[in-house]
């Protein structure tokens, strides 16, 4: 009986052509940007500019700063209307230092952007709402770029190149982080100036409007 089991489990194990394999597990494609080099910026420019049917399109705003003493300093150049008729352009050049705790918190919000591999596509939902924001960080040799052109909130998806020793990697991102970092600088960024051209520039358009209503050569006779 003892031989006929035997026999039995001998005749079982030499039927597996194969050995049973363990099910590989994925690999996440998600990462942050390493710290300490974010943390080494030198310069950082802001173009966050939009687009769309508006007395007042474009709204450019452009954003020139380095790295002094721990602080962003620099210029914040703003425009608008630069697609209407001569004359009614608006735009103001203003100097800018930004705190370095300020400073220090923003690359640190940064560098903990993750990253996946694959191509970017904006969310775009709607017409005439076209939002054009970029992030460009230059460290040594190495440039990291933030972008998006997406309608939806914090402008999810995010597209992230890296550049180094004349090699660029895209990444996408879908994390609120990179409008994170930029809420942190908003209110160093002189919202108070875009208002006041925004202002500026809507008394133009109107004094423009008002001089081009032709007068009557008639009074109308005011009843007694």
């Amino acid at each position: 009986m003892q031989k006929k089991l035997l026999t039995l489990l001998l005749l079982i194990c030499s039927s597996c052509t194969s050995p049973i394999e363990p099910v590989a597990q994925s690999q996440t494609l998600t990462t942050p940007l390493p710290m300490p080099t974010l943390m080494q910026t030198e310069t950082v420019e802001i173009r966050n500019d939009w687009n769309g049917y508006s007395d007042i399109t474009p709204i450019l705003r452009h954003y020139k700063l380095r790295i002094e003493h721990q602080k962003l300093v620099g210029n914040a150049h703003i425009a608008l209307g630069g697609y209407g008729a001569a004359g009614i352009h608006q735009q103001q050049t203003k100097r800018l230092i930004i705190p370095a705790a300020v400073t220090t918190k923003f690359l640190a919000t940064l560098a903990k952007t993750p990253l996946q591999v694959g191509s970017y596509k904006p969310i775009l939902d709607r017409t005439d709402d076209y939002p054009s924001i970029e992030i460009e960080l230059k460290i040594d040799r190495q440039q990291v770029i933030f972008s998006s052109q997406s309608q939806g909130s914090n402008y999810i998806p995010w597209k992230v190149t890296v550049t180094q020793a004349n090699k660029t990697t895209s990444y996408i991102s879908n994390s609120a982080i990179p409008a994170q970092a930029l809420q942190i600088l908003d209110p160093y960024l002189d919202r108070q100036g875009i208002d006041r051209i925004i202002q500026r520039r809507r008394q133009k358009i109107n004094r423009n409007f008002r001089s081009k209503i032709p007068t009557s050569k008639y009074s109308v006779p005011r009843r007694a």
